[in-house]
């Protein structure tokens, strides 16, 4: 069964957090964590696999900043193309048969746009040379994560769309107040990201479930596409006089299922989420159905 006709049956879980998993693990932070898809493949699949136990369908690859630019940094940008590919067979070692792979695709740390260090274009051809990888390796669908700018998601969507029909889920980060971090209200973000051709629209990172189901909540009004969320466990909260971290696996939990009941058919975690997180999320959401048709991407859609 593919993806899409998976989201059309059942709510799908993706997994949660690798970067401060593989923290936890002891890789430093000024490390590239994606660079250990070659030299540290075990602790990436051990990674993969305790959110595959967790119960989740959707197994992100460690390729997040996997981009030129930011390989860059690290003197690995000749190793692009590998470090993508590896990710995607890592992730399908745990996956197996029964999972999918989404490429997980991030921004490229730089403004892009009028006024940016990056002109658009030039940021459409790392995304699209980053996707070519990525589905060499032979990925399920493609998910573009934490954009803070509209513009450059909507780059990295079309760069996508010039070169495949997979499934494209499309996420922003949001602020407390449900926009993204140039201005843009839910509503709008999601209606122009389903008019370049995403498949999903979302949003992750950003801020914790409450805000995050706001979000949702406005975009559901907004297009008929269907809907991802992936928020961060949560943050410090004024409950009572008292300052708690409400980041437990039951309060997301506890969220996921209202998400699901404003039309996300893929739900999962970021920041600070855990393998915990995600099988909390799975009971959670196991008996609901995805109220969202599913429609086919194809260029004349566009």
């Amino acid at each position: 069964m593919s993806f899409l006709e998976a989201l059309h049956d059942r709510v799908l879980v993706c997994d949660g957090a690798m970067g401060s998993m593989l923290y936890d693990r002891g890789v430093f932070v000024n490390q590239s964590f994606e660079a250990l898809n070659l030299t540290r493949p075990e602790l990436v699949v051990e990674v993969h696999r305790a959110y595959v136990d967790a119960g989740a369908d959707v197994i992100e690859t460690n390729t997040f900043c996997a981009n030129r630019m930011k390989l860059a940094g690290f003197g690995l940008a000749d190793r692009f193309a590998e470090i993508n590919v590896a990710g995607v067979r890592l992730a399908r070692q745990a996956a197996g048969a029964s999972g999918y792979v989404a490429g997980a695709i991030g921004p490229l740390g730089v403004t892009v746009g009028d006024g940016g260090s990056t002109t658009v274009e030039t940021a459409e051809s790392h995304f699209a040379e980053q996707a070519a990888a990525l589905i060499e390796g032979g990925v399920d669908l493609l998910l573009l994560e934490t954009f803070g700018t509209v513009e450059e998601l909507e780059a990295a969507v079309r760069a996508v769309r010039r070169l495949s029909a997979l499934p494209v889920v499309a996420q922003m980060a949001t602020g407390e107040d449900g926009r993204s971090l140039d201005g843009v209200a839910p509503e709008q973000f999601a209606r122009t990201l389903s008019a370049h051709g995403a498949t999903m629209v979302g949003v992750n990172c950003g801020a914790g479930p409450a805000a995050t189901l706001e979000s949702v909540e406005q975009m559901a009004e907004a297009t008929d596409a269907p809907l991802s969320a992936q928020p961060n466990a949560g943050g410090p909260k004024e409950v009572e006089g008292r300052r708690l971290v409400l980041s437990s696996p039951e309060f997301l939990a506890s969220y996921a299922r209202r998400y699901v009941a404003v039309g996300v058919g893929l739900v999962g975690g970021c920041c600070g989420t855990t393998p915990a997180h995600i099988a909390r999320i799975k009971q959670a959401v196991m008996a609901l159905s995805a109220p969202r048709s599913v429609p086919a991407w194809s260029p004349a859609s566009v």
